[in-house]
């Protein structure tokens, strides 16, 4: 079983964020506005839906420990109360403030196919009749247990948006409470890394069969090359070299 659960760890490493060239891109320092915009635009339909795929999977876990650790998660994605933040959405919003996005327009977003790819997958996986472990293993395990987001210089998404691309603290707060590589977020890597424990957890109660074990990994598989396709799409639709690299024009009241 350890093995089965090492495995599906190995995916998520081998095809990790910073294998993106959107990744690489932004963590470079290269990003422009148009970039950072669909960014935002393109990842908060996905975003959006996050607690109400983790409670679908809640719904079906019968142990109350393992599914109060779930219930947690959505607690403090809902709330921020555990980690002193506000709603992790709201924050994703201010970040798209920052770089030009208005809040009101991220609701009226018509996602692109790759972009509705990766919401109807994670719906299908965490609410419907598929085994909650799909949901577990290629939603909560590829998010909750994704390693730090670091280029090879040490840029984390907090510090290049912070030292390199000037974002106010307005526009922080999501890094601050994302940004598990960074020695300001210790806390929220603690907060993290106990989710994707959760995760692990109940892939060793619950996914114990050769089949299951199979679909988990299917699941992941299909979950991996949607979200890249996704991430190529937004580096394909937002990021021209030519642009000038994005450097925060604003002030702190603009955000407020």
């Amino acid at each position: 079983m350890t093995d089965f659960v090492d495995g599906l760890d190995r995916m998520i490493r081998e095809r990790r964020k910073m294998t993106s060239p959107l990744y690489r891109t932004i963590l470079t320092g290269k990003a422009t506005e148009r970039l950072l915009a669909e960014f935002v635009r393109h990842r908060w339909p996905i975003k959006s839906m996050w607690t109400r795929n983790i409670l679908g999977i809640a719904s079906r876990v019968e142990d109350y420990r393992l599914r109060s650790l779930l219930v947690e998660n959505v607690y403090e994605e809902e709330t921020g109360a555990l980690s002193g933040s506000k709603r992790h959405l709201e924050t994703f919003a201010d970040f798209g403030v920052s770089v030009g996005v208005a809040r009101e327009s991220l609701s009226t977003e018509d996602p692109r196919p790759e972009t509705r790819a990766v919401i109807e997958h994670n719906v299908s996986v965490c609410n419907s009749g598929r085994h909650f472990t799909e949901g577990v293993a290629s939603v909560l395990l590829l998010m909750e247990g994704q390693p730090p987001i670091v280029s090879d210089g040490g840029n984390s998404m907090l510090s290049v948006m912070r030292d390199v691309y000037g974002l106010p603290a307005s526009g922080l707060e999501f890094f601050v409470h994302h940004a598990s590589a960074d020695h300001d977020a210790d806390a929220v890597s603690e907060l993290e890394d106990e989710h994707a424990d959760a995760a692990r957890e109940l892939l060793r109660r619950y996914c114990t069969t050769p089949e299951l074990q199979e679909g988990a990994r299917t699941a992941l598989a299909r979950a991996l090359e949607l979200r890249h396709r996704h991430f190529d799409m937004i580096l394909a639709a937002g990021y021209d070299p030519s642009e000038p690299v994005f450097g925060y024009q604003g002030s702190d009241d603009d955000n407020a």
